[in-house]
């Protein structure tokens, strides 16, 4: 299905779904991270704070990545795409020191070395699929299958943070087979919507969590 293309003050200018929602993700994710600044301190919250952060950012560039393509082709994507990978990391982050809040260097080493590896990839081949694949290592391997197993034990229930990864994952199907309903209501867009779905279901999943280990202490 081709791009919506549409004409202002003589630019030729592309995606305005993309646009809209990108900048909806934006100011979401900054809205998030100011409420978990403002409100925790543990070493988790700030971790998911700063993938609020670096989410933020990265919709911010991507809405105008899209807009000016004709302009700025593949080159536009890189602040974008930079900032995804960092907010990935962030999440990963938070995770291992939720999970395994004790001897988690080596975790941690790993995610800096896909980081590393995803960049590197990105410097030999400038494609979404790389940030794709590192995307889809944090929210399945650090999020989603360790909160199953301690769900499946009875050791965790299904909270706010196991419904973004559900969210998250919906993605997945959507971009692999190009499920395009509309012109404007394309395949992106969808995904972007099930993006806006997780967003705060992982924000509620930050006070679920913080709250509960409040009470805990109590």
């Amino acid at each position: 299905m081709e791009k919506i293309e549409f004409e202002i003050w003589g630019l030729q200018l592309l995606e305005p779904m993309a646009l809209f929602l990108n900048l909806f993700m934006c100011f979401q994710s900054f809205h998030y991270y100011r409420e978990i600044k403002n409100s925790f301190t543990s070493p988790f919250s700030s971790y998911f704070g700063k993938f609020f952060l670096f989410i933020s950012i990265s919709t911010f560039f991507a809405a105008w990545s899209h807009l000016f393509y004709n302009y700025l082709g593949m080159l536009g994507k890189i602040p974008g795409y930079s900032t995804t990978i960092i907010s990935i990391v962030m999440l990963e982050y938070a995770m291992v020191v939720y999970l395994y809040p004790k001897d988690n260097i080596l975790l941690k080493s790993i995610i800096l070395i896909l980081m590393a590896s995803v960049f590197g990839l990105l410097v030999f081949e400038l494609k979404f699929l790389w940030v794709a694949i590192h995307t889809a290592i944090g929210i399945v391997l650090f999020l989603g299958m360790p909160f199953s197993f301690r769900i499946l034990k009875g050791t965790e229930k299904a909270g706010f943070l196991f419904w973004g990864f559900i969210f998250m994952l919906m993605t997945l199907p959507v971009e692999l087979f190009g499920l395009n309903l509309h012109p404007w209501f394309q395949h992106q867009d969808i995904s972007h919507v099930f993006m806006i779905c997780a967003l705060y279901c992982f924000s509620k999943g930050v006070h679920q969590i913080e709250l509960t280990n409040i009470k805990v202490k109590i």
